[in-house]
Formats: structure tokens, sequence, C-alpha cells
């Protein structure tokens, strides 16, 4: 059984220079976060003042208290064996198992990254529902990933993302042996209206841009390796599939039947604290073993 998590609380007490102010404006002084973070917490009923959860626009009286519970209601911190590839009290980097969610999502309860993370310690304020998490990999991909432990962290981490100096490198195996040894692939991505689960190309989407390396063809299909230069949700699958070969086992946009074969091998960024680079490999899974030639093996890059 899980414990409600409680890795942080806090209680703004509203004084008489405060009075009169509207809660969303008061937070986001306060705690130092944006409006759209602060109205995201108001809305998940995270916030409360005097036990009720209040309106954006509800103004403070002196003496009041707001109460902030960052972890947003129903997390549940669930212990669970997740490999962890590095740890201290600023970050903790993973390698998430397939079928794993991030976080919860929708109504949806059960073990996420975030919940087994929170049965081993804090993690930093986030959105709701999302403490620590500063960018995510889909349910059923593998791989590095990193989540923030302190705000500072998370601030530090997220501008690094933002910047696009963070090294993403993924492992991808793709239907079709293609006759070029790599390439750019660049689109907007946006949802897709009609399919909601779905990513798609667009002129009014965000902009996208993959780089990739064939490392090996055999039997009709190609391993690469695959450099984000964004992070647009589903990119790699959305552009993998666009130039005509869909990740393996790729539900959405290739075909069912099979584990999908995409795995966050690489991962480097610089230490939200020390500003030291740090560089971490997840070991691919065993469906990856026999493009790379044994257990021990690693790409080539």
């Amino acid at each position: 059984m899980g414990t409600k998590s409680g890795s942080r609380v806090d209680r703004v007490s509203v004084a008489e220079a405060d009075s009169g102010e509207r809660v969303d404006r008061l937070l986001a002084h306060k705690l130092g976060i944006s409006r759209s973070h602060v109205r995201a917490l108001l809305a998940s009923g995270a916030v409360t003042i005097g036990g009720s959860a209040p309106d954006p626009d509800r103004r403070v009286q002196a003496g009041e208290e707001v109460v902030v519970v960052w972890d947003g209601p129903g997390i549940l911190a669930t212990p669970y064996p997740i490999p962890i590839l590095y740890e201290d009290e600023q970050v903790v980097v993973v390698d998430k198992p397939r079928g794993l969610a991030v976080h919860p999502v929708g109504p949806r309860r059960g073990v996420t990254v975030v919940s087994a993370l929170l049965a081993r310690g804090p993690l930093a304020p986030g959105a709701p529902g999302r403490p620590g998490v500063v960018h995510r990999l889909d349910v059923a991909t593998t791989g590095a990933l990193v989540l923030a432990r302190t705000e500072s962290a998370r601030t530090s981490l997220v501008s690094q993302f933002q910047a696009r100096t963070v090294v993403k490198e993924y492992l991808a195996v793709v239907e079709g042996e293609l006759d070029v040894d790599g390439g750019t692939i660049e689109g907007r991505v946006e949802r897709d209206d009609a399919r909601p689960w779905r990513m798609k190309l667009g002129g009014m989407g965000k902009d996208a841009r993959t780089e990739f390396t064939v490392l090996r063809r055999n039997q009709g299909r190609s391993l690469l390796l695959v450099r984000p230069h964004t992070g647009r949700t589903h990119q790699i699958r959305l552009h993998l599939a666009a130039i005509g070969h869909p990740v393996v086992g790729d539900p959405a946009y290739g075909k069912r039947g099979e584990a999908l074969l995409l795995h966050a091998w690489r991962l480097g960024f610089r230490h939200p604290a020390t500003g030291a680079w740090m560089e971490f490999e997840a070991p691919p899974p065993p469906e990856f073993l026999p493009w790379l030639g044994g257990p021990n093996s690693t790409p080539q890059r």
C-alpha cells in the first residue's frame, strides 16, 4: 500500500501589506513561480484558504493563511524498484522501464516514476501531479530520465532544456533499410484534433528538429542513433514515420504487435549546483541486444 506523499507543503501568511491582493498574484510573488504555474495549482485543488479551494481572483485578507500542497491531490508515494543511474540531493537520474508512466495521467492512478521516487525522498515543486518533472518519456519508451529534487535544480534543468544545451541520444529500430547514412528531419508538431492521442505535422505547430545516423541495417530494418534537438511530444516517433520509417512496435504511427524499440540511451546536462558536466548511459533493454552484439555492447557514435 502506498502512503500519501508529503514532500512539501508551503504556508503563506497574508500580511497587512498584502491584504486585498489576488491570490494568484500573491503566490506568484511569494513563491517565485509563474502566474500560469499558480493557476495550474489552483485548478488542481492544491491551494486552499481556510480549507476551501479559492478562485484565482479571490482577494486575500490580512491574517489568512494560504496553503499550497505541491504534490497535488491523489499522488501516492509507492515503493517500486526503479533503476537509479545517479542520485544526490539535487537531482535523480533513472533508467525508466517500459510501461511505466512518468507521472499520473488523467484519472488513472498507480505506480509512476514520480510515485516511486517520492517513496525515496522529496521532489521539487512542479505542475500539479508532476513534482520534479522537467522532461518526459512516453510510457512505452525506456531509458535515461532526470528529475529535480529541489526548486533550484528544477529551475536550472528547465533552463537547460529550453536553451537546448541538454544532450539527448536515443536508439531506435525502424521499419525498412534506409538508403542514406544519416540526415535531419524538420517539421512542426501539433496535436491531431481528429485523433487526440496522436500528433501530426502541421504549419501551425511548434518547430521540431530531429537528427539521425544509421548504425546498422539488417533484414528489412535499421538501427538508428537519434538526436532530437527539440523536445516535442512524440517528436522522434512522428518524424521517423513521416520519412517512411516508423519505429518498430509503434501503435500510433506504425504497426502494433511488438515492443516499441525506442530507448533514451544517453543524457547529458550540467549539474544544477556545481555546474559540472554530467553524462549518463542507460543500458539498452533486451530487445536491442540482437542489434548491439551482446549484453555488454554499446552503440558506436
